[in-house]
């Protein structure tokens, strides 16, 4: 056995998704990521993905082909199973909402409002068009600013994400901890004690577990926690430095069969 798992009582498998589980490059998780969990899966270890999505974002590949045990949604804001039977819940409070579509709304930004089942896009029309690049007819021509469109004021969000420039995105983090897209135009809304990890011991907990029964896989500032309070931390060879650095083993990129090469050489499947 590998020297990492000597001395390890590993009982669950957590993934991210976006960056990890997902191949950016090719846009889609890959084969050997699936046939890798479905091992573990034949061995015992129970599966969980902590995403920074909702189950709506999630596509079939990961809810039907990987099939997980249960989900860490919305950076830890809510926890269930895969036939979504809700253990934990913890949406933004109606000031936190208020400000922030308030605050977007003033930029010209655009954000997606994060529920479990489905998300709701508020954006100004031009805004929305110029950071999406999007032509005429792609978007229905009105402010979804307004009253009517408020879906905010009926529920509360579990997660939200903002899209917007340079300007917008300096005033959220006056009061906001925020994780950067790849893509650099947005960023996830992140709020004290509010993460993957703090999810996953409730969930953890739940089980009978603890950190030290799991092996967490991640790429991104959102996996922090997870990745350095797990027994065994897995960083992407295409994740942050600052993760690989503090992670126990730095596996090769999504893309280069990361998450199967990983799990030989730690020798749990």
């Amino acid at each position: 056995m590998s020297m990492l798992c000597v001395d390890k009582d590993i009982k669950a498998a957590v993934f991210d998704v976006d960056g990890t589980l997902y191949d950016y490059r090719n846009g889609c998780v890959p084969h050997s990521a699936i046939d890798a969990v479905a091992r573990l899966k034949e061995k015992g270890y129970f599966i969980i993905v902590a995403t920074g999505r909702t189950m709506a974002m999630l596509n079939p590949q990961i809810t039907e082909e990987l099939a997980p045990d249960y989900y860490i949604l919305s950076n830890g804001a809510l926890v269930s199973d895969r036939n979504s039977l809700i253990f934990f819940s913890n949406p933004f409070s109606r000031k936190e909402t208020d400000f922030l579509v308030d605050l977007t709304n003033a930029y010209g930004g655009a954000m997606i409002l994060k529920y479990q089942n489905e998300n709701c896009i508020y954006f100004d029309y031009e805004a929305g068009r110029k950071l999406w690049d999007v032509g005429p007819g792609m978007v229905e021509e009105q402010t979804f600013f307004d009253e009517k469109h408020k879906t905010h004021n009926r529920k509360l969000p579990i997660g939200i994400s903002i899209y917007g420039d340079g300007k917008l995105k300096q005033e959220i983090q006056r009061f906001f901890t925020v994780d950067e897209f790849k893509d650099a135009h947005g960023i996830d809304i992140m709020r004290e004690g509010v993460h993957k990890m703090a999810g996953l011991k409730r969930l953890l907990k739940g089980l009978g577990l603890g950190p030290e029964n799991i092996i967490a896989f991640g790429d991104s500032g959102n996996d922090v926690e997870m990745i350095t309070q797990a027994a065994i931390g897995v960083a992407m060879g295409n994740g942050k430095k600052e993760l690989q650095q503090a992670a126990d083993y730095v596996s090769p990129c999504s893309w280069e069969d990361g998450i199967a090469e990983a799990l030989h050489t730690l020798q749990l499947i």
